[in-house]
């Protein structure tokens, strides 16, 4: 079976395409496995390296990993968030993509591969061909490895319905007073989403990147019809906001801003009622609401998030979180103990959540 499969490097146009009409396709559908979220990456010092595994001249596998030099050491980590994409019940798949991996990062001089897949916590092949192939579990996570799924086939009805009674509870109160969404995927409405969120990082302490990032997402994901903005309005002034990620059969919630006025209108419920209703007209079967703590208590500094994600009713998903794959163990360590005392590994990879909220 091994000689049918062939790993390579991603170039072309062509082959950028079919990279992303095999993840549109494939189940999970990750889009920040995506060609457009790699360049995106590139605003934040990331430079992405695609590879993709054929089978009979096929598409079925393959990896978007972004490197990172590593400050001072001269080396540089990959990693690939909500990748792999491929069979992970497949040895001889998983082997080839590894093979191919490993000679690339030998040129890169690549200290570890850094790995958050979609697989969910109770798939054991996968874990063990996975373990098979040398990959460690570790405590701190770069992506969240819990979420709610919100089933989007379900009726509008059914879907209220399910909701926590609070949250349709607030749902309906946004309406009565007189909250308002629209959309606003523009530059423009970017920069109205950023100043808000600026309130919130500072209110919630949490760090967001610049203003020309959020742009820059608008820029080269908005005509492919891969993000959308919507902002919620009272009395036509705009108090809250959402990123919306749209790929394959599912959307995504990754980035979301209200004011510290206006709360009491329920703007946020108003702004999801209002993405589930959209969802639902354009097609999308499964909404991601991303990013609650595996394990949620009361004193824990995203249960607030928690809370509310939960009130829509969702499944709740637990994957089996970061794998390292581990090239040079001496620098391995030495990085790890480096970026303790120069910056948290999460804030060198991704801005965005509250330090240290999603490790275990």
């Amino acid at each position: 079976m091994n000689e049918k499969l062939e790993c390579r490097i991603l170039s072309t146009e062509d082959e950028f395409t079919a990279w992303n009409d095999f993840l549109a396709s494939s189940v999970t559908c990750p889009i920040i496995q995506t060609y457009e979220w790699g360049e995106v990456k590139k605003i934040s010092g990331w430079v992405p390296i695609r590879l993709a595994l054929y089978q009979d001249g096929k598409i079925v596998g393959g990896i978007s990993i972004q490197k990172r030099r590593i400050p001072k050491l001269g080396k540089c980590l990959f990693y690939a968030p909500r990748g792999p994409v491929l069979d992970y019940h497949n040895k001889a798949h998983v082997t080839v993509l590894m093979e191919k991996i490993k000679k690339v990062a030998a040129q890169h001089q690549a200290i570890v591969l850094k790995i958050d897949p979609e697989i969910e916590e109770n798939d054991e092949r996968a874990l063990e061909i996975l373990q098979e192939n040398n990959f460690i579990f570790v405590k701190k996570q770069i992506q969240p490895r819990a979420t709610f799924f919100l089933n989007l086939t379900q009726s509008q009805e059914d879907i209220l319905a399910g909701c926590e009674s609070k949250t349709r509870y607030n749902i309906r109160l946004s309406g009565r007073k007189g909250v308002v969404v629209h959309e606003e995927t523009s530059l423009e409405g970017a920069q109205k989403f950023y100043d808000i969120y600026e309130t919130t990082a500072e209110r919630d302490a949490f760090i967001i990147h610049k203003d020309e990032y959020y742009k820059r997402v608008i820029e080269l994901m908005a005509d492919k019809g891969m993000v959308k903005l919507f902002l919620a309005y009272y009395e036509d002034i705009p108090i809250a906001g959402v990123y919306i990620f749209a790929f394959g059969h599912k959307i995504w919630y990754m980035y979301g801003a209200s004011s510290n006025k206006y709360r009491n209108v329920m703007p946020n419920q108003a702004l999801h009622w209002h993405i589930i209703q959209w969802a639902k007209k354009h097609g999308y079967s499964t909404y991601d609401l991303w990013g609650i703590p595996a394990h949620p208590h009361k004193d824990h500094p995203l249960y607030g998030v928690y809370r509310f994600k939960k009130g829509f009713g969702g499944e709740l998903k637990l994957f089996i979180g970061m794998h390292d794959y581990v090239f040079k163990p001496f620098w391995y360590k030495l990085m790890n103990a480096g970026i303790k005392t120069y910056v948290s590994l999460r804030s060198l990879i991704k801005k965005g959540k509250i330090s240290d909220s999603l490790e275990e």
